[in-house]
């Protein structure tokens, strides 16, 4: 009987440490691997990075996070750049990015893109990446804008590989 109840009891605490580390990853924070060079040199293939998923739940993406998307129709997971707001108007030309007319310094980008333009509703977020001629991105007609609620996260650090261990910018 001691047996049967030291088992039960061991069986309930491995469930439970499961349960509450599947809510941690889900709604707290989990990590990613970087698949591409979209976002180089920010963030490079095979990089491993610490996502956090709450920071978004009360809270709107703000221009220049590094976040982990989904786009309407697609299974995959994203790792972009914010880069337009809910009702801008953004435009490139000559390589040079504005917004609603005035100049976006973009110091991160490492490549530049051919022109486009993009007018965001009321809750459309624009979403790069910084690589700018290797990214499928926002710019692209079957991916397009991102809804709030397309942001599963904001990619805060670099876990591996060793020698990139930081925050991420």
């Amino acid at each position: 009987m001691k047996r049967l109840r030291a088992a039960l009891i061991a069986i309930l605490a491995i469930a439970l440490a499961l349960a509450v580390g599947l809510c941690v990853r889900r709604w707290g924070v989990g990590t990613l691997r970087v698949a591409g060079a979209s976002m180089q040199d920010t963030l490079r293939g095979g990089d491993i990075a610490l996502v956090t998923r709450f920071d978004y739940a009360n809270t709107p993406p703000q221009r220049g996070d590094v976040v982990e998307c989904r786009f309407p129709g697609r299974a995959d997971t994203y790792v972009k750049r914010v880069i337009g707001l809910p009702g801008e108007a953004v435009r490139c030309e000559g390589g040079a990015l504005t917004i609603d007319g005035r100049a976006l310094e973009e110091p991160y980008v490492s490549s530049t893109t051919d022109d486009f333009s993009a007018d965001l509703g009321e809750d459309e977020y624009l979403v790069l990446g910084d690589n700018r001629a290797e990214s499928y991105d926002s710019r692209m007609e079957d991916m397009g804008p991102v809804g709030a609620d397309a942001f599963l996260g904001r990619v805060r650090f670099i876990l591996w590989p060793i020698n990139r261990i930081g925050p991420v910018q």
